[in-house]
């Protein structure tokens, strides 16, 4: 008779069944690892762009509310914005200089109205205009009103500060009130040059000589600092002092 032996058979499936379970757990907790590293970046990423937007949107409001008083002579609007993180404030100012060569001359120095997200971007309204701007790089979104033809109009909307700006780390309403101050009319005969100095000077002469069909020249550095356009003869500057409240 021969016998046969078996023992041991037992531990070495209990190790190698131990083993599996590690190395498939071990699988799991990595793969949940990655999805969710992974995942939410995605997520905070698409959710920061989607906040951006919708201020966009809420920047379009404003702006056709300051239009309202620029041109329907509205004495006052107050437009809602939400915000959830970042800040709602006033930027640098930015000189808007109209004169001719027989000394005519108007200038308005504004103060625009800038939201700032958390990661640096910002959007502004400065002079009825819309930009986006990441950096040093600007990009107009909403153009002003400079119209030509048989005359040539500038409207200057002389956004002035009446309050501090408003920070937030939550969804919060902010109102932007928004009143006419004083209004006035010039009229320029003789050639005329607008100078503009703006940290997005790039994006107000490729919106002057591109949609305005102006000469223009500057800025110096490609960007930041004076641009200096020529007009028609006929020119219109239509100024408006708008206080801008923040709550």
């Amino acid at each position: 008779m021969r016998s046969v032996r078996v023992g041991g058979l037992g531990d070495g499936r209990a190790v190698s069944d131990t083993l599996g379970f590690v190395l498939v757990f071990g699988i799991i907790v990595s793969t949940v690892a990655v999805v969710y590293v992974g995942g939410f970046d995605a997520l905070t990423s698409a959710r920061d762009a989607q906040q951006f937007e919708n201020t966009e949107r809420a920047f379009e409001v404003l702006d056709a509310n300051v239009e309202d008083l620029a041109v329907r002579g509205a004495p006052s609007r107050t437009t809602e914005l939400s915000l959830t993180d970042g800040r709602l404030g006033f930027g640098e100012e930015v000189t808007f200089n109209v004169s001719t060569a027989d000394s005519g001359y108007y200038e308005a120095t504004i103060r625009p109205l800038v939201y700032r997200a958390d990661d640096g971007d910002r959007i502004v309204f400065s002079n009825g205009a819309l930009f986006r701007q990441y950096g040093e790089n600007a990009v107009l979104f909403g153009e002003p009103r400079v119209t030509t033809g048989d005359r040539t109009l500038v409207p200057l909307v002389d956004t002035r500060a009446a309050s501090s700006g408003v920070s937030t780390d939550d969804t919060r309403r902010v109102l932007v009130q928004t009143e006419v101050d004083t209004r006035d009319v010039s009229r320029f005969r003789a050639a005329t040059n607008l100078t503009v100095e703006s940290p997005r000077a790039a994006a107000w002469e490729q919106y002057l000589t591109e949609d305005v069909g102006a000469t223009c020249e500057g800025p110096s550095d490609g960007r930041t600092g004076e641009v200096e356009c020529a007009l028609d003869d006929d020119v219109y500057v239509q100024a408006v002092s708008v206080g801008v409240e923040l709550s």
